[in-house]
């Protein structure tokens, strides 16, 4: 069982995913003293680390000594990366740092928030699984061939595990307790802070497409997962149909019943919001992104885009 546990926040971490990953560890230690928890938040840069909500936290440990402590006792480490959407430039030396030592010593390393962008940038990702939030999942995939990018709350590739963050990170940690200790320190600390139930890390993170699958036809989900892995090369609506087993009137009732859209206008829909990510999130040209999003050509592209969301695909990545 590991017992040393580092958690680094970088400028801009979310506060609720500091506090999923810390409640959880400080109930451990207040209900097993025995195991002789010890962790510890360390600063990336300065003393005192920003939140992005503005709240500050004084680090009393130096990230210097957090490496050190980290080799010289390696099979007993634990690291809890916490990073926001957003990372200052300034750092992103000592998280490349960071991340490839703990890669070489093999220490069991938990990203949260941007962390699955820095794994994958630093290499270690190579050839592996990563996540990242909904909102930069489709840029995240573009950018990073090599890596498998899941729609997850939480995914491990060997010592690595990345997660959106937010309340994702309390699925996270309470898994982690469940793997390093036991199913009943993870169950006791759950009843300690009256969590009723986790979810596992495969789950689709939460947002407003998952959530009305949820009470939809299995047959309709079917639909819905065959049009979103084939937002770059789409399928035809007559494809889909013999794919799905149902008939094209069945699944345009369906479509109108729980959509109130068409089949061919909520698939537009889906590859143009996965465009929207491509823009907001990558340099790829509005050309590469109308045909990573498969559209025929740029002028189609243009005006579907413009119909969808009242600006132009310019316009979007003019407001970055």
């Amino acid at each position: 069982m590991r017992r040393n546990i580092q958690i680094i926040l970088v400028p801009g971490f979310s506060y609720l995913s500091l506090g999923a990953i810390l409640e959880p560890m400080h109930t451990m230690n207040k209900l097993y003293p025995d195991l002789m928890i010890n962790y510890k938040l360390i600063s990336i840069s300065e003393e005192k680390v920003f939140s992005e909500s503005g709240v500050s936290i004084n680090c009393l440990h130096s990230l210097q000594e957090a490496l050190k402590e980290m080799k010289r006792a390696a099979n007993d480490s634990v690291l809890f990366l916490c990073c926001g959407l957003k990372t200052p430039f300034g750092v992103q030396n000592l998280l490349r740092k960071v991340l490839l030592t703990c890669n070489q010593y093999k220490i069991p390393t938990f990203g949260v928030g941007a962390a699955g962008w820095k794994m994958a940038g630093s290499g270690i990702l190579s050839k592996g699984k990563g996540t990242v939030h909904w909102t930069t999942l489709a840029a995240f995939r573009e950018m990073n061939q090599g890596i498998s990018g899941k729609d997850a709350l939480f995914v491990s590739s060997k010592h690595l595990t990345s997660s959106p963050g937010e309340a994702a990170a309390l699925d996270m940690t309470i898994d982690f307790i469940k793997n390093e200790y036991s199913k009943e320190h993870a169950d006791r600390v759950c009843d300690h802070l009256m969590i009723t139930f986790t979810r596992n890390g495969d789950l689709e993170q939460p947002k407003s497409n998952a959530q009305r699958l949820r009470d939809v036809p299995k047959s309709l989900q079917k639909i819905i997962s065959l049009m979103e892995e084939h937002l770059e090369n789409p399928l035809t609506l007559n494809s889909i149909s013999m794919m799905a087993g149902l008939s094209l009137r069945q699944i345009e009732r369906l479509f109108a019943r729980y959509f109130k859209k068409t089949p061919k206008r909520y698939y537009i829909s889906r590859r143009l919001h996965h465009a929207r990510q491509l823009i907001e999130h990558t340099s790829l040209s509005i050309f590469e992104v109308s045909i990573v999003s498969g559209f025929a050509s740029r002028q189609i592209f243009s005006k579907y885009y413009k119909q969808e969301f009242a600006l132009t695909p310019s316009e979007t990545r003019q407001t970055q």
